[in-house]
């Protein structure tokens, strides 16, 4: 399969991801992040329990499914709002790859 390929569900949402930015510390202890980048994805708000990075139950809000794998980690800050201008603005609560047989991920679910 090709890069080609466009994912294997219609991702017409958006959501943003501002990247953190770890050697910008000041002392002051204020976390800057980068401008936001833009996604397409397909957005499900559903109350789920899920699992964090810590091994620990967590209930999320929205389950957000990236194409491929985007450049996304724990202390990033991702935004999606719905139809009816509600927002969802949080730090990631678990990050998992799905992988076509062949090991390249193919969808990535956040949970917010």
């Amino acid at each position: 399969m090709g890069d080609a390929i466009m994912a294997m569900l219609p991702l017409r949402q958006k959501a943003f991801v501002r990247k953190y930015i770890a050697d910008n510390n000041d002392g002051w202890a204020t976390d800057d992040y980068a401008e936001p980048i833009e996604y397409a994805v397909r957005a499900t708000e559903r109350f789920q329990v899920v699992t964090n990075q810590l091994g620990e139950e967590v209930t999320a809000s929205v389950k957000l499914l990236f194409d491929k794998m985007p450049d996304i980690n724990y202390n990033d800050i991702v935004s999606y709002t719905n139809e009816l201008g509600a927002t969802v603005e949080r730090e990631p609560i678990s990050i998992k790859p799905t992988r076509m047989i062949n090991g390249k991920p193919t969808l990535t679910s956040v949970f917010l």
